[in-house]
């Protein structure tokens, strides 16, 4: 079992392989929202689509190093289960905004629902980290990684 400096150094480092492909995704994000906005609001599944798929991708490969951190199978569930939610948000967004743009469902609806599950997309994590915390004293939590990235930023100013 990995201590949690070791863990937060391989996410760091996963981290620093990903960081090129998320600004290219978000500025290629930035200009399909153009393109797509002018044509037809028919699109905005697809755009959310190419938007956040590229998310999950990131999450996957962060979810398969999770993985190797701990073998113990109730905390390879959660962590299994915390990339479950974030798939099923993604997969109720856009079906809740495909049905939208035809019609389905109401305005009122729609954004009741968009609002449910940023609420779920929220706590469930918090929820699942909180237990991985118990069930691992060497799991690495979202606000650790933050402050490692940015102690590393830090430093990294400093030395320049």
């Amino acid at each position: 079992m990995l201590t949690k400096e070791k863990r937060i150094e391989q996410l760091l480092k996963q981290d620093d392989s990903h960081w090129r492909w998320g600004w290219g995704i978000a500025i290629a994000t930035i200009v399909m929202t153009l393109v797509i906005a002018t044509q037809s609001k028919l699109y905005a599944p697809l755009l959310v689509f190419i938007s956040f798929f590229p998310y999950l991708c990131f999450e996957w490969r962060k979810t398969k190093l999770l993985l190797t951190f701990n073998e113990d199978t109730r905390y390879q569930r959660l962590v299994y289960t915390d990339f479950g939610i974030q798939w099923l948000c993604f997969v109720l967004t856009i079906s809740l905004l495909a049905a939208y743009y035809a019609d389905s469902l109401s305005p009122v609806v729609a954004i009741a629902g968009l609002f449910g599950i940023g609420v779920m997309s929220i706590l469930a994590p918090y929820v699942i980290n909180r237990n991985l915390q118990s069930l691992d004293s060497h799991h690495v939590r979202g606000k650790e990684l933050r402050e490692a990235r940015d102690q590393r930023f830090r430093e990294s100013k400093t030395n320049t």
